[in-house]
């Protein structure tokens, strides 16, 4: 009897351990933090300066996801998403850039979302020293020109464009001396003194408005462009990255772009 007892004791003992040591289990996988998620963000640097706080606030939001952005030429970066077949999010600096990445199966259409708009303009250095007021003006002799490299940059197809538009593509190229591997190396151009004029995006001015001012281009030549953001094909957070898109477009997202001079509404020119 005294053995029974004792084997009787053991186990009752034995349940008690297992059954605290699962309500602790179930207890920790409760209380324990969300999981973490890592987003690869490949995005146009023609909205460099708002997207990089748009994504600490986000993240300030939804501490269990990252956004790591790669910056760049918005054509290089589809290449590089397509070829490595890599990315959460493709957000180029122009609608015609996410046009290809759509032809290319790159991107989920339906999650296509239109971020900010952009208006072509003329860039100059602070003061306008060459009282450049036109294209044609950059077209005169003794004015160094700098362009976004055509094919790499969504800024170089499109100042292709207007000048051929304007009818002084050649004239205006001629006076070209390097052309830009992204949109953020195009206003340097102007920003740092190298140049006399870029075509470039109206939001530059408020990238250094100390040192660059903004020339309108002739509506005639132009057409607004919009900044649109989509999941890539290749996403495997698909979740995680639109709700990241969505942030862009929320109050509080429109509010970033807007405070650095992006217009989050369809501008009038």
């Amino acid at each position: 009897m005294r053995l029974v007892s004792r084997v009787l004791s053991a186990l009752i003992g034995l349940s008690l351990v297992v059954g605290l040591s699962a309500r602790q289990s179930r207890a920790g996988a409760a209380s324990s933090p969300a999981e973490k998620i890592r987003l690869m963000a490949f995005v146009g640097s023609a909205t460099k300066p708002p997207s990089l706080e748009a994504k600490a606030a986000f993240e300030k939001k939804h501490p269990n996801i990252t956004v790591d952005m790669t910056f760049g030429g918005s054509g290089t970066l589809l290449n590089q998403m397509t070829l490595e077949r890599i990315g959460d999010i493709y957000m180029p600096g122009s609608d015609d850039y996410m046009d290809k990445a759509e032809k290319q199966k790159a991107v989920i259409p339906e999650t296509r979302t239109i971020i900010v708009y952009l208006i072509p303009s003329i860039c100059v250095r602070h003061g306008n020293p060459k009282n450049i007021r036109s294209l044609a003006d950059m077209a005169r002799p003794g004015v160094t020109v700098g362009l976004a490299r055509t094919g790499a940059v969504c800024l170089g197809d499109v100042a292709d464009e207007i000048l051929r538009k304007a009818g002084l593509e050649e004239q205006v190229k001629k006076n070209c001396v390097t052309y830009a591997a992204s949109c953020e190396q195009t206003q340097q151009l102007v920003q740092f003194g190298e140049v006399d004029a870029v075509i470039g995006w109206d939001s530059f001015k408020f990238w250094a408005p100390d040192k660059i001012d903004i020339v309108p281009i002739s509506p005639k030549h132009l057409r607004v462009r919009n900044v649109p953001a989509a999941v890539a094909a290749y996403s495997k957070q698909p979740k995680a990255a639109a709700q990241f898109i969505a942030f862009l477009t929320s109050k509080q997202g429109k509010k970033i772009f807007s405070k650095h001079g992006y217009s989050v509404k369809p501008p009038k020119v």
